[in-house]
């Protein structure tokens, strides 16, 4: 299956709005939540029968022209993971077909891309130290920490305190 893409380029907002509106599905289909994932459009969608499942629209700009779509179904089993939790918790569950195997990617890939949110007295792992972390320091400028093992105190930059909650993750 291959992309659609418009002449006139009506910008990215509005071509997610249209991707999301009722006029996008077939009779019977009703969109019922949305979530923008980058260029992913993922979609919690209600079929005639009144189950519940994911759909995804990757959008792209053409070069020069419109924006395109390329969509499909959770039942082709698409090789983008990074669907919302939110929304699969809502799709009705599935016992067969590709969508089995996709959703339990899509738990795997969140599972592993998991981030732990850096909190005033969690202790991290860094270069083979133990830090305290004490304040924040700036927006995107790391934290405040004080070395377990020492007292004395010290900037965690953002890239270093990453390492360390990845380290702390595991």
């Amino acid at each position: 299956m291959g992309w659609s893409f418009a002449w006139v380029d009506v910008g990215r907002k509005a071509h997610i709005e249209s991707l999301t509106h009722q006029r996008h599905f077939s009779e019977g289909y009703v969109p019922l939540e949305h979530r923008v994932v980058g260029n992913h459009v993922w979609q919690l969608v209600k079929m005639p029968d009144g189950r519940k499942f994911i759909c995804l629209d990757l959008i792209a700009k053409q070069r020069n022209g419109g924006w395109g779509y390329k969509g499909m179904s959770e039942d082709m089993g698409p090789n983008y993971y990074d669907c919302p939790l939110s929304l699969l918790d809502k799709a009705d569950p599935v016992d067969v077909g590709y969508a089995v195997e996709w959703r339990k990617a899509v738990r795997e890939y969140h599972a592993k891309h998991q981030t732990v949110k850096p909190k005033a007295g969690m202790v991290v792992t860094y270069g083979g130290h133990e830090y305290r972390l004490v304040e924040p320091w700036a927006p995107r400028k790391g934290w405040k920490v004080i070395r377990v093992d020492e007292g004395f105190s010290y900037r965690m930059n953002a890239k270093q305190l990453a390492t360390a909650l990845r380290n702390t993750a595991k």
